[in-house]
């Protein structure tokens, strides 16, 4: 995509086109990144499966050199759109490195829009995290979880496969199946628990 920097000046694309292509704001990894300790980013240990190979396009990825990284639809760069000059990474890289230095306005970069099985994917894990995130939390002033209710949403999601016209192979699947089991135990001990 970065082959089609138009150059400001001969405006073959407008900004609307790339809002078009382009995500306006960061992904939100959370359900991917390591299970620890920290409340506010622990996350699921989901694997990125589909999601691993979507392009994100950054203005400035490597944090040594001097600037932050912004978003080609950033505010800062003036919604320029992509440009040749800006950086290609993947969903994939995000994960492997947490010292980039990214703009706090837009998440220092756009990711190319998700497709059918991706954005599926991605909305599924969100709901895995969830989940995981009802169960651990068992703070008082909460709503009371309703582990019937989070059953049901496990048995939905413990089926999900890749699906579309794209020929996705999923490789994170025995992964995903062993996340989605040992919620399934959570909620039935929480079921069993608080059963009258």
């Amino acid at each position: 995509m970065r082959s089609l920097d138009t150059d400001r000046r001969s405006g073959l694309l407008s900004v609307a086109v790339w809002e078009g292509l382009l995500t306006r704001g960061p992904l939100d990894l959370t359900p991917f990144r390591a299970p620890g300790t920290d409340r506010r980013r622990r996350g699921s240990g989901l694997p990125l499966g589909v999601l691993g190979p979507v392009q994100i396009y950054a203005t400035n990825s490597d944090p040594a050199f001097e600037g932050k990284g912004h978003s080609p639809l950033c505010r800062h760069t003036r919604d320029r759109g992509l440009a040749q000059s800006d950086d290609l990474l993947r969903v994939s890289d995000l994960l492997a490195r947490d010292d980039w230095d990214w703009c706090s306005k837009c998440g220092g970069y756009s990711a190319r829009r998700l497709t059918d099985t991706q954005l599926s994917y991605y909305r599924a894990a969100h709901q895995l995290h969830d989940i995981a995130g009802q169960l651990d939390d068992d703070r008082a002033y909460r709503a009371p979880v309703e582990p019937e209710a989070l059953c049901k949403q496990l048995e939905e999601l413990a089926g999900w496969q890749p699906g579309g016209h794209e020929n996705v192979s999923w490789d994170g699947r025995w992964r995903w199946r062993e996340v989605v089991s040992g919620l399934r135990s959570r909620a039935e001990r929480k079921r069993l628990h608080t059963a009258p």
